[in-house]
């Protein structure tokens, strides 16, 4: 045999011994288990900040321009349906209301006098339309004085506790200018904005939890109302909640975490 058959040989049982070689190696390991698993998607934002508000409240502003007199009631102070919270000089606008009704009554005991003296032919009809008249206009007047005087003394529109007194006694204060800021404190409720994508399962009376800061307190809470819009920037939407379990701790202004729970099965 030649040498270069010799040669080819060698070469051959190489080949085959290496690929004999190959074949029994182990695999190496899969490029696709070498890249890591996506994360796991975190839990949704069930977890949001919440406020407690108040039901009812307003700013009572003046109705009229004028020096404070009376002002009972101090910031934080309770008060009752009908209380006098505001009451202001209104000596003039008094005055001008009794003057008023003296003129009233002086048109309306004339326009009496005339209708005697019509019975005896002794007034014409004209005196007597024009009796009536200045009786109407009269009584006009007395009723726009007693609007007036009327906005000199304030009332509570309901009962609650005050929240803001921006004003002093004896101070002057122009028509518009606000005097207090009231709040009914036995309905709070809370607010809350959550995303958009929720009202997929987000319905009126489901219920959930908040923890107030303030008080380390967990209030049980069912949604109420939600708002009539989603922002159509931050895809959210204003959801309200009545507190089941309010106690006297509990303060308008108040803020907390709320931890909502979609359904089994849903994911907001």
């Amino acid at each position: 045999m030649s040498v270069r058959c010799l040669l080819r040989g060698c070469v051959l049982t190489a080949m085959l011994s290496a690929g004999t070689a190959m074949a029994q190696a182990p695999a190496g390991p899969d490029p696709a288990a070498l890249t890591p698993p996506p994360p796991e998607l975190p839990m949704v934002e069930r977890e949001i900040r919440a406020q407690v508000t108040a039901h009812t409240a307003t700013i009572l502003a003046s109705g009229m321009a004028g020096r404070i007199l009376e002002l009972p009631v101090q910031d934080g102070q309770g008060f009752k349906k009908g209380d006098v919270l505001v009451r202001f000089d209104c000596a003039v606008q008094e005055s001008q209301l009794a003057r008023a009704n003296a003129v009233l009554n002086k048109a309306r005991s004339l326009l009496e006098v005339n209708e005697r003296l019509r019975k005896l032919g002794s007034v014409s009809v004209k005196e007597i339309s024009v009796g009536q008249a200045d009786v109407a206009e009269a009584a006009a007047e007395v009723g726009v004085m007693r609007a007036m005087v009327s906005r000199c003394t304030i009332t509570a529109p309901f009962s609650g506790r005050v929240a803001g007194v921006p004003v002093r006694q004896y101070q002057f204060i122009g028509e518009g200018q606000p005097l207090l800021d009231i709040l009914d404190d036995t309905s709070l409720e809370l607010e809350a904005i959550v995303p958009s994508r929720w009202l997929s399962w987000l319905r009126i009376g489901t219920r959930f939890t908040v923890q107030v800061h303030e008080t380390g307190r967990s209030y049980d809470c069912e949604v109420s109302r939600l708002s009539g819009r989603v922002d159509p920037v931050s895809q959210s939407i204003k959801l309200y909640a009545a507190i089941r379990n309010p106690d006297e701790r509990l303060l308008a202004g108040m803020s907390g975490r709320a931890l909502l729970e979609p359904p089994k099965g849903q994911q907001p």
